[in-house]
Parts: C-alpha cells; structure tokens; sequence
C-alpha cells in the first residue's frame, strides 16, 4: 500500500504513528518534500536517520526547500520501480526530479523543488541552496517522461503547487517561478487521479483532485 504525509523537517516524532501503521509489511511512505533528516551530516543526524531505519516500510520523498541538495546529491544513484532514485538509507529513498515510478501498480510522478520565501536570510551552501528551483533542462526531462507516459499517471507528488492554486491556498502567496508554472500547465494536460503537494504546511482539500497535505497520512487508493 502506498501512503503520503507532508514535510517532516527531521522530525522524528512524526515517525511514532508509523510504527503502527507499518506493524508486519513493508508498505511505502511518501513525503512531500522538506524530509528534513538531511541537513548537516552530524552523528546526531545519523543516529535519527538510523532510528528510521528500523520501520518497516520504504520511505521515499522528494526534496523541498529545507534539505541539504549537496549532502543528498551526494548519495549513490539507483533505479528503483522504475525512476531513478539515491538511497539515503537502507529504506529511505530520495525520489529524483520529473521521474515516474510504478508501486503497487500505480504510476506516481514526483517532481520536487522549490522557492524559499526566505532565501536572502539564509547561507547559500549552508541553509539555502540556489538549486533549489529545477533547471530548465529538467523540466524539458520532466515533460519527456510525461509524454512518454502518455500524460497519463495516477498520482502527482510535489512540494510546491501549481500556480493556478497559490490564491486557493493561501491568498497572500503571490510568487510565481518557472517550476510553478510547469505545474500548471501540467495540471491542464496530463491526466491523474490525485495530486499532493506540501508546501503550505496545512492539511486541506485545495479540490476534488488535490490535497495540500502536512501532518495527515493519507492512504493513496486507485479507485
């Protein structure tokens, strides 16, 4: 079974209600970004990331606006179901930008990347990382799995919405980048059951096919 939380900022506290909910199979979790367990590299990091190492499912997430992309990048490369992923841990699992992976029979497109409102308060290379936002070249990948997929998926994993929900969220956030607007014309043309986002920091139904998600893990159902 697949399930999907939001940003976990390291927390590992977020962690407990998985304990139970992965008692006897190896199930996968899926973050929305900001995962947060790497940051700094220090032994008491490793020692947290070790601790998750011991739940019984597959943690995989993408990247927000709160991880380390150096430290990460620096992970060995792998395929697994299909997109390209670096393993962190033994069952943790760095989703790559704009790949398509097949679990459980389900096609999930995870594209990760943001903006920090914050950027000019933090260190580049320390606490903010200028590749933060996708490159050019790859959303021109993303689009190209898209297309090879037939723009069709069955879930959408992403930190930041698209565009055309900023004002549905949070009517105060007016950045538009070029990852946004990717997302938006992605939401006009593929075709997907349900699409996750969590950015905002709030649980809330945006509409009948997305969700901002944040503390609530939602059991991603093909119905």
């Amino acid at each position: 079974m697949i399930y999907v939380t939001g940003d976990t900022h390291g927390d590992e506290t977020r962690f407990k209600q998985f304990k139970k909910l992965f008692p006897k199979r190896r199930d996968h979790l899926l973050v929305c970004g900001d995962f947060g367990f790497v940051w700094d590299g220090s032994e008491k990091e490793k020692k947290r990331l070790a601790r998750l190492e011991r739940l019984d499912c597959m943690i995989l997430f993408i990247e927000g606006v709160h991880d380390n992309l150096d430290l990460l990048s620096a992970c060995p490369e792998e395929e697994y179901c299909g997109g390209r992923v670096r393993r962190v841990g033994k069952n943790i699992l760095w989703m790559q930008r704009g790949e398509l992976f097949t679990i459980d029979g389900m096609k999930i497109f995870a594209l990760g990347g943001g903006e920090s409102d914050d950027a000019d308060e933090r260190e580049p290379g320390v606490s903010w990382w200028p590749q933060e936002l996708p490159s050019v070249e790859e959303l021109t990948a993303a689009r190209a799995v898209l297309e090879r997929a037939g723009d069709e998926v069955d879930f959408i994993i992403t930190h930041q919405p698209p565009d055309l929900e900023l004002g549905l969220v949070d009517p105060r956030h007016q950045r538009i980048n070029a990852l946004g607007a990717f997302l938006r014309v992605t939401a006009e043309t593929v075709r997907y059951r349900h699409w996750y986002f969590g950015s905002e920091h709030i649980d809330r139904t945006v509409s009948p096919k997305m969700t901002a998600v944040f503390e609530k893990v939602i059991l991603c159902e093909k119905k």
